[in-house]
């Protein structure tokens, strides 16, 4: 016997009450009501519910969930199959949604709350439940947090152990699972972080370090001249051996001996090569001690940056005119006391010709830059601030 066929009339009626039947859920009643009812669907409704009183076009109408549906019942008619029909879709049980989403949300927190490394070790009990509470660890990431529980509990390493090969070990054979950009990266950084009390301005090399984890010691590096160090250190001895040429220095090279400083050392940081490159054509071997940032800091740059600044040298830094200048001059200041070179307000306005404002700030009067003003186009002043500061003979 074939399914009786809906009266195209009943379409709006049959979409309010599929929508107030996922709201409500299979187990609850709930009233579907309609505006103005339509002559046609006042005929077809008033065939269908068979009301006391006649439903009349123009008018609104309520009845209950459960009576529509029974209704469509006594003529033959599945609700269900009759809500599917106008939607185009399976209808929904929203209720039991949120209830499965709930219990799911409660299993995930009671799983995150018993696992070894929650119960052995606060700081990351604390981190995995304000994450969870934030939404910003869901049972969906399960499998995510896992894998990065894994590798935090099979760390610090008893020896140097570089990133890939710890990798590779935990985590299905896979060196690049940890490569920074991930989103395992992300996670297993920031519980390691917390689980070694740092600082959130902690770099990852930083962070991976006080795991005895090696990060890619080659590929951050830093270029130099005539960095003045002390001992028989092997930079020590690369340094005095290119003195009077650059050399470049990875960040695996600056972390793996101490590095010594003679006292009251001066150093000349730049933030383009071509400058650096311009001191060494002119002045060689006289040029005082020299780094390059190479745009925005690396973690090589900072570790050398780091180990001046605990020696107490003074480091006097310029770079471009620009947004980007800027901020790297004010995060060299915060962080290592860098002096600016030649990279200030009045600086500027000797270039640039930018208005005279007794109150204009740095990061103002670039602002009111038409074009950025590159190191490059200073160059010279730069080499013979440097050839001033030239110890003599």
């Amino acid at each position: 016997m074939s399914e009786p066929r809906l009266d195209p009339a009943l379409h709006r009626a049959l979409l309010t009450a599929r929508e107030k039947r996922e709201q409500r859920g299979t187990g609850k009643d709930g009233t579907v009501a309609l505006s103005s009812v339509e002559p046609a669907e006042a005929l077809a409704l008033d065939g269908l519910l068979a009301p006391r009183r006649p439903i009349l076009p123009g008018r609104p109408l309520r009845v209950k969930l459960s009576q529509f549906e029974a209704a469509l019942r006594a003529c033959g008619i599945d609700p269900l199959a009759a809500y599917q029909a106008v939607g185009g879709r399976p209808i929904r049980d929203i209720p039991a949604e949120r209830a499965a989403v709930q219990a799911m949300r409660a299993e995930f927190r009671a799983w995150l709350a018993s696992h070894p490394l929650a119960c052995s070790r606060p700081p990351i009990r604390s981190w995995l439940d304000e994450a969870a509470g934030q939404g910003r660890l869901t049972a969906d990431t399960r499998p995510l947090v896992e894998r990065a529980l894994r590798v935090v509990a099979a760390l610090p390493a008893d020896e140097p152990v570089q990133r890939t090969v710890l990798a590779a070990r935990l985590l299905d054979g896979d060196p690049h699972a940890l490569d920074p950009g991930g989103a395992l990266h992300r996670l297993t950084v920031s519980l390691l972080l917390v689980a070694a009390g740092l600082t959130d301005d902690s770099s990852a090399r930083e962070v991976w370090a006080a795991w005895n984890v090696v990060v890619d010691p080659v590929s951050s590096n830093v270029v130099v001249l005539n960095l003045p160090l002390l001992g028989r250190g092997r930079v020590a001895q690369l340094a005095r051996a290119t003195h009077g040429t650059h050399l470049v220095l990875t960040y695996g090279q600056l972390s793996a001996e101490e590095l010594r400083w003679p006292e009251g050392v001066e150093c000349f940081s730049c933030e383009n090569p071509s400058v650096l490159i311009a001191a060494e054509t002119a002045l060689g071997e006289i040029c005082p001690p020299m780094l390059c940032t190479g745009g925005r800091p690396s973690d090589a740059v900072r570790l050398l940056l780091s180990s001046l600044c605990a020696a107490g040298a003074r480091i006097c830094h310029h770079g471009d005119f620009d947004e980007s200048g800027v901020q790297i001059l004010r995060d060299l200041e915060g962080r290592y006391g860098v002096a600016p070179w030649r990279f200030d307000v009045a600086a500027l306005k000797a270039v640039a010709g930018v208005p005279d404002s007794a109150s204009a700030t740095l990061e103002e009067s670039v602002e009111a830059l038409r074009a950025c003003v590159v190191e490059e186009l200073v160059i010279g002043d730069l080499v013979g601030d440097l050839g001033a500061a030239a110890p003599g003979p």
